[in-house]
């Protein structure tokens, strides 16, 4: 099975769950706009906010047409399927076991998505609804930064 296979069975990069923002360069914004995606200034750059209107149950709608900055991203996990590190079913496993403790997080700590984020910001305030949405909120970091996050942040253009 290929990387492509893996990306529309996930869609973390694509929900808001791993990104606020994709980055588009000038170049692309045409494409944006034939794909009826919006493109805003985000700090002075151009930008996608995610999550991403045509990602529908975790499938991304035009992937074969999708934008240039979302065909570079490839997460860490995606990077260990392609040099054979991590077989498709194990990957595909790791994928559905962070779709699984991001519905957990989501149960214990309901309002709109992305939750991931929003539960990130809030706790830093202070304002978990109790210690089992904190306790989500760990689960998920932890997973994500095990085998999904790159170690020294997103890679592009692998």
């Amino acid at each position: 099975m290929t990387l492509s296979a893996l990306c529309v069975e996930c869609g973390l990069c694509c929900d808001g769950t791993l990104f606020r923002f994709l980055p588009v360069e000038p170049h692309e914004v045409a494409q944006h706009e034939a794909l009826n995606l919006p493109v805003v200034n985000q700090s002075g750059r151009l930008a996608m906010r995610l999550p991403c209107s045509k990602l529908e149950a975790r499938c991304c709608t035009v992937y074969k047409e999708r934008p240039g900055g979302c065909r570079k991203f490839v997460c860490h996990l995606g990077h260990r399927l392609e040099q054979g590190e991590v077989e498709f079913p194990k990957a595909l496993e790791l994928v559905r076991e962070a779709q699984r403790r991001l519905e957990v997080l989501r149960t214990t700590w309901p309002g709109p998505e992305p939750v991931l984020q929003r539960a990130t910001q809030q706790a830093a305030r202070g304002k978990s609804p109790n210690d089992a949405s904190l306790t989500a909120l760990e689960s998920v970091h932890d997973f994500l930064d095990e085998w999904i996050h790159w170690p020294d942040g997103p890679r592009t253009g692998i």
